[in-house]
């Protein structure tokens, strides 16, 4: 049995549900069933996802595994007796009685429990009157009295007091603490700097009958946070997301906890999550400006901290808009100076250099193409450009382009060629650098099967959450495909906006779907317009996402993705009409 992939997988799903992608989450615990079916962790897991996704049925039959394998696990035992309630109330009595003696008193499983022992005193009743109808007594239990448990049968002489007159004796009582009690409370002690008695007081309910409560969970990784236990903290938050907590500021500070930690793309997906759930949140909208800042999007920076701006009147956060506004004003100022700068072919040829070096592909191309554009008898930009379409993967069409340069160079060493033959041989050259361009997915000489195995790796590297290297691989497979292999480059193209998306990149994610769609339009499945109704979703613009996911429905989604997508269609359906409804649209 492979432990450590088994590990690896139930890792994955958990990261993936924390995130809110119930659907890849529910695939890979899935899948760690199909590799170890009585592995108890993965059965629990996956009848977990299933719940959140909408489908009982699925997930009571996942948690019957998970029970029958480990009929011990009290959190299984406690969610089996829920779902079981209204179809088997004896079963889902039994263990609801066996979870609240582990975990403590939880109100759902003790409303199962006196809702049953109500249901047998009522029946004990009924029995009664009608013996009593009868004429005839009850009959009693009949206990066997051992006599060695009674050393005396005499009745204990209670100690007596003097009662004084007037005066009302009062019994020292303690107040039972809500739950709501004990959140209020560790606030204050947390206003206060007292983070480990605050702790202290959480854990102690959580341990109890606040073991989900999410809203408990949640001010516990606040407190951990605080005290610098940044792992711990995650590892609360995200429990407290995956049992329903759903509010702005939990997801904003989850995204905090994860930049800490250094997972800045995790980081910005709780960002949008924040965002989705409340398009108003400031500190969100506040955040999400700061990212875009350090990816030097500052018109996108400005947009977002204005919004906060109109909720907040902040005037530190004025001063920030007009920096960002004062920072494109002087570039705009220097814009004509760098053009001249960048006149130079040999700055050019730098700039499209480094645009290789740094695996920018496509730009990379580019530049030599306008380069080429401007120099076509030049054996160096040949050169680069064949450098550039190597690194791609391209490796048929920068041999051609070497070969070119091979054959400029031989022209400056010996000119013989006449001046007629050289200009034909120019235009020829310009239309073949434009077809290497234009076309770079038309090569026939490319093998299909080295474009399906980077495909195959840009998937491997998305369940690996490794987005940019999987959009190096979606983009050599797009490269490489031949132009008869539709399919393939519609799937390579959906794939590069899967990667995008998994970077945080939802807008060229958009982008990469539409070349998708656009390349086969009949061909279009309800899971690529899904993803891009996600990525929609992710940048706020609902009425767009509405439309994809209106769309995918129809389009060969499954039982389980289309009541996901169902889901996704109502609430964009309610924030778009929010949307609305603040703008005045």
């Amino acid at each position: 049995m492979d432990g450590g992939r088994i590990m690896q997988l139930l890792t994955d799903a958990k990261s993936h549900a924390d995130v809110g992608d119930m659907l890849l989450a529910s695939q890979l615990y899935a899948k760690a069933t199909e590799i170890d079916p009585n592995n108890a962790a993965a059965w629990y897991g996956l009848g977990v996802v299933q719940t959140a996704r909408g489908f009982p049925d699925d997930s009571r039959m996942a948690f019957e595994k998970a029970n029958m394998i480990d009929p011990e696990h009290a959190p299984t035992a406690a969610n089996l007796a829920v779902l079981l309630e209204n179809i088997d109330p004896v079963r889902s009595y039994e263990l609801a009685t066996m979870a609240v003696i582990k975990l403590g008193s939880i109100h759902q499983l003790s409303k199962i429990i006196e809702s049953r022992n109500e249901s047998i005193d009522e029946s004990d009743v009924v029995t009664l009157t009608d013996n009593e109808k009868n004429g005839e007594a009850p009959l009693l239990e009949s206990r066997e009295i051992n006599d060695d448990l009674y050393e005396s049968k005499e009745v204990p002489i209670i100690e007596s007091r003097i009662i004084e007159d007037g005066q009302d004796i009062l019994l020292e009582s303690r107040p039972v603490e809500t739950i709501d009690d004990v959140i209020n409370n560790a606030k204050e002690m947390l206003a206060a700097n007292r983070a480990n008695e605050a702790l202290a007081t959480i854990r102690s309910r959580l341990e109890k009958d606040g073991s989900m409560n999410y809203e408990l969970w949640s001010l516990c990784a606040t407190t951990l946070y605080m005290i610098g236990h940044n792992n711990e903290a995650l590892e609360a938050i995200e429990y407290a997301i995956a049992i329903g907590d759903d509010r702005a500021k939990t997801h904003f500070n989850h995204s905090q906890i994860l930049k800490d930690l250094g997972k800045i793309e995790q980081s910005l997906q709780s960002i949008s999550n924040a965002l989705i759930s409340d398009p108003e949140h400031v500190n969100s909208l506040i955040s999400m400006g700061d990212i875009k800042i350090e990816k030097n999007e500052t018109d996108e920076a400005i947009s977002f901290w204005e919004r906060a701006y109109r909720i907040s009147s902040d005037d530190e956060l004025m001063i920030r808009i007009q920096k960002a506004k004062d920072t494109i004003s002087k570039d705009d100022e220097f814009e004509s100076d760098e053009e001249l700068l960048l006149e130079s072919i040999d700055d050019k040829i730098s700039i499209a250099r480094s645009l290789t070096e740094d695996g920018d592909y496509v730009n990379s191309v580019k530049a030599w193409k306008r380069l080429l554009e401007l120099n076509r008898d030049s054996p160096e930009i040949w050169n680069g450009m064949a450098d550039s379409l190597s690194a791609a993967g391209h490796i048929d069409r920068a041999l051609q382009c070497r070969q070119k340069a091979n054959s400029l160079n031989m022209e400056e060493k010996n000119t013989i060629i006449s001046e007629p033959e050289e200009e034909l041989d120019l235009i020829a050259a310009g239309k073949e650098a434009q077809e290497i361009i234009e076309n770079t997915d038309n090569s026939p000489e490319i093998d299909a099967n080295i474009s399906i195995e980077w495909y195959n790796k840009g998937i491997n590297l998305l369940a690996e959450e490794r987005g940019s290297e999987a959009l190096s691989s979606f983009e050599k497979a797009i490269g490489g495909a031949p132009k008869e292999e539709l399919e393939l480059r519609v799937k390579a193209q959906a794939g590069r906006g899967h990667a995008l998306y998994q970077m945080g990149k939802y807008g060229d994610s958009i982008r990469s779907y539409h070349t998708a769609i656009s390349m086969d339009p009949e061909g279009v499945s309800g899971k690529l317009l899904y993803n891009m109704g996600s990525s929609y979703a992710s940048l706020e613009l609902f009425q767009d996402a509405v439309k994809c996911f209106m769309q995918a429905i129809d389009r060969g989604l499954d039982e389980n993705d289309r009541a996901l997508c169902k889901k996704q269609l109502s609430r964009c359906k309610i924030l778009a009409k929010e949307q609305a409804r603040r703008t005045g649209r």
